[in-house]
């Protein structure tokens, strides 16, 4: 017998079990349809859930407590970064913007103090001579420029304010930003009120 009819032998060698393969070969189709359904309607009831829905009026916190002070004064701490470290500790410095906001849409605030320390707990500066007003909604804002590096990556703001009546409670907090080889960076820092006279 010749070479080539040995290897065609062998090429027809029988498939055994073609039924169990044929039934394997049709579950995993009807596994694989089952599971893309599955998925589908996966995405779609994900996409209902977050989808934008309009606000209906009568709806909201239905105990109505909020949690908005109501307060005549506060002496409130601000942290504060002229830099923060990055790169295995090269300093990156940081322009910071202190903002304070006063919230009442009625009444007037009075700004006494804001006093700039260093992160050794130094007095750099005094920015106020007096008192300075605030009137309804009105901002204003104070700055420590990039170039100022005295305060360094533990620098705080002290402001000192007080109202004639109970107001609420303003919103005090700087800003960073900063640049530098190409990278950006921005955050803020929240106010704490270290002592207050709450109505």
């Amino acid at each position: 017998m010749s070479s080539e009819s040995t290897n065609s032998g062998q090429a027809r060698k029988p498939v055994r079990y073609p039924l169990l393969l044929t039934v394997l070969s049709g579950l995993s189709f009807v596994f694989l349809l089952l599971l893309l359904y599955f998925v589908g309607n996966s995405f779609e009831t994900l996409e209902n859930q977050l989808r934008f829905r309009p606000p209906v009026a009568g709806q909201g916190n239905a105990s109505g407590a909020y949690g908005i002070e109501i307060v005549d004064g506060q002496t409130v701490y601000v942290p504060v970064y002229s830099h923060i470290y990055a790169d295995g500790g090269r300093p990156h410095l940081l322009e910071s913007t202190l903002s304070i906001r006063n919230l009442d849409p009625n009444r007037a605030i009075s700004i006494k103090s804001v006093r700039y320390f260093d992160t050794g707990g130094s007095l750099i500066k005094e920015y106020l001579d007096d008192k300075m007003r605030l009137g309804p909604l009105e901002t204003t804002a104070f700055l420590v420029e990039k170039r100022d590096t005295r305060g360094g990556s533990g620098a705080n703001f002290i402001v000192i304010w007080d109202a004639e009546e109970p107001v609420y409670e303003p919103l005090i907090e700087a800003i960073m930003i900063g640049f530098s080889e190409g990278k950006s960076i921005s955050f803020t820092s929240p106010g704490r009120a270290l002592i207050e006279r709450v109505e």
